[in-house]
């Protein structure tokens, strides 16, 4: 079973933490969903990667340069895309995934997609500790 907990939206995109079956009180079964409204492209990333990420956007967003890659690590490429006068930054995922995926935001959504990001980490930190809390049953004297 997997829970879905709905974080916000943009204009074009929405983010989602995710908790699969295998969440315990490490980041294992946590992560978090940055997909197109449009339905066309969604990027997961781990769980205790979706506040690493909304730094790097906020930093990406200030160094924004055309064709530039601005960020590169072992889950997701920030790259600054222009076409048609419409400036994008895309977050595409590495060979390291099983399918390559690339979700373009506009650039006048990074900050608001950032702060998304960073509700969704801090939702997940609240609810990964939060369950180390509560006690998978009870004792037998009960």
């Amino acid at each position: 079973m997997e829970e879905r907990y709905p974080i916000g939206v943009t204009d074009s995109c929405a983010v989602a933490v995710l908790r699969g079956d295998d969440a315990g009180s490490g980041y294992g079964g946590w992560s978090a969903a940055i997909g197109l409204r449009s339905g066309e492209a969604t990027v997961r990333v781990p769980g205790h990667y979706a506040g690493v990420l909304a730094e790097r956007l906020r930093s990406a967003d200030e160094r924004f340069s055309p064709g530039l890659r601005l960020a590169r690590d072992e889950y997701l490429d920030v790259t600054a895309l222009v076409s048609d006068d419409e400036e994008t930054v895309a977050l595409s995922s590495t060979a390291r995934s099983p399918v390559r995926v690339t979700v373009e935001v506009p650039r006048d959504e990074v900050e608001e997609l950032a702060a998304l990001l960073a509700e969704a980490q801090a939702l997940i930190e609240t609810l990964r500790q939060g369950l180390g809390l509560v006690p998978d049953s009870l004792p037998d004297a009960l």
